[in-house]
């Protein structure tokens, strides 16, 4: 999927989001089956919304990246967990079952 984007680190959210004010953030966890019931709601609403950026990470794969979101955030980390940013703000998260297609339209519509 063009829109959906791996990041591990600092500078590849910086390059991925260049001059983009909205987007999404996915902190994934590649052994929770919850966390892919969650993975499976995001790409189904990223797939109906190919105008918005899509970015997700892997927490076993980048967990100092992980931290470092919870840092910026100031959301206490939770796997899986999602975040929606507008200039650099989250101004809509949730976690693991919370993390439904119809919440991020509803978010955003």
């Amino acid at each position: 999927m063009k829109n959906l984007t791996h990041v591990d680190s600092m500078d590849s959210l910086k390059q991925a989001v260049a001059h983009n004010q909205h987007y999404w953030l996915f902190k994934h966890s590649s052994t929770c089956p919850v966390s892919a019931n969650a993975w499976d709601e995001y790409n189904e609403y990223a797939s109906l919304h190919s105008n918005q950026i899509f970015l997700y990470l892997v927490v076993q794969e980048d967990p100092d990246f992980s931290k470092a979101i919870e840092e910026i955030t100031g959301v206490k980390h939770e796997s899986p967990q999602l975040f929606h940013f507008t200039s650099q703000t989250v101004d809509w998260h949730a976690s693991h079952d919370d993390i439904k297609s119809k919440s991020m339209k509803e978010f955003i519509f």
